[in-house]
């Protein structure tokens, strides 16, 4: 499928304050995914992280807070296997996904892909593949988990 054409050239940095509950213990983060489909990424994470994410999408800066930018992947892949899948269809003749319970990707398509999003879903799903995984868990980069609660099947 390739590259989905990118967010830079309309792109005007926001302003962002981020609040937080006085109970709330992770204050400091790396990588967030509460701007979906756009990774928030500090300055470290940027610096461990860059390679991998120019290869699948684009920077974007951020005006504030500073140290922090939004990382927009465009690596579109066909890779889900939709009779096999549980897609909860908005408007199937359209290609409207309201969300994917279960998914069963195609392992030749993804085999290679270090990060990428799906046709008809692509704001709602990033998927990362181990090299990212390993580079985030190896150098303690705070506020993203791996751990899915839809089923991932490879095929």
């Amino acid at each position: 499928m390739g590259h989905a054409e990118g967010l830079l050239k309309q792109w005007n940095p926001p302003e962002m304050e981020y609040i937080w509950k006085k109970s709330n213990r992770h204050k400091h983060f790396d990588l967030s995914q509460f701007c979906n489909p756009l990774l928030t990424i500090s300055d470290k994470a940027l610096s461990i992280l860059e390679n991998i994410l120019i290869k699948n999408g684009e920077i974007l800066d951020i005006k504030s807070p500073k140290g922090f930018y939004f990382f927009h992947c465009t690596n579109i892949i066909d890779a889900l296997i939709e009779k096999e899948s549980d897609i909860v269809w908005l408007d199937k003749e359209r290609g409207w996904v309201g969300c994917i319970n279960k998914f069963v990707l195609d392992k030749n398509k993804i085999q290679e892909q270090t990060i990428f999003r799906l046709p008809n879903v692509n704001c709602r799903y990033t998927f990362y593949g181990e090299e990212f995984k390993n580079l985030v868990l190896k150098h303690h980069l705070q506020g993203i988990h791996f751990d899915r609660y839809e089923t991932i099947i490879i095929k």
